[in-house]
């Protein structure tokens, strides 16, 4: 179970950490991620560090962190974070952020992969990436899916219809080429669905 410190909690977090307990009800948190950065983020994660050593959680993660922020906040902590969580789509694909992190040993995970809350539609759309898809029997939201895994990206999309659940499993049985992956990198458009 992933849950967050949002930065309205930052000022107080053991209470949040306590509150996420509570509500979670199972003795523990899996991973407590760092929404994003704000006035007070280094103070907050150090309350989660002590969290981890009280064995309250078990590992510990950022979200909408980016090499700037990384490098200005990492020396100031003590437990590398395991993961870091950010907004990764064809139109929006960090591909200097991702490298980065992965030099660092910390897993990389993309949230709105198929472009979040009203821009699906248009990507999926995409000609390029239907392209690719018809070429291989699949849905455009595999090929993209595909396209984050090959990249070393752990894609979290979100459903809750049951075909889309199973559609996004089968990823497994197709690689896409260099040149398909290069075809994708260049819909890069640097924007952001969200403003974090």
């Amino acid at each position: 179970m992933i849950t967050k410190l949002y930065p309205n909690q930052f000022s107080d977090p053991e209470a949040a950490i306590e509150e996420a307990l509570a509500k979670l009800d199972i003795g523990y948190i899996d991973m407590m991620l760092l929404h994003h950065p704000g006035a007070g983020d280094v103070e907050a994660y150090h309350a989660m560090e002590k969290a981890v050593a009280d064995g309250k959680i078990r590992s510990l993660g950022l979200s909408n962190w980016y090499v700037k922020e990384l490098e200005e906040f990492l020396p100031q902590i003590n437990i590398m974070p395991a993961l870091v969580q950010n907004e990764i789509h064809p139109y929006y694909q960090e591909n200097d952020v991702i490298p980065y992190i992965h030099n660092l040993g910390i897993v990389v995970q993309g949230w709105y992969p198929l472009g979040g809350r009203g821009y699906t539609t248009e990507l999926l759309g995409n000609e390029v990436i239907s392209e690719i898809a018809t070429a291989y029997g699949k849905s455009s939201a595999q090929v993209i899916l595909r396209w984050n895994l090959q990249k070393g990206v752990v894609v979290i999309p979100g459903s809750s219809n049951p075909d889309h659940i199973q559609e996004n499993t089968e990823l497994f049985d197709f690689e896409l080429t260099e040149e398909e992956m290069e075809r994708i990198n260049a819909l890069d458009r640097g924007e952001k669905h969200d403003w974090y």
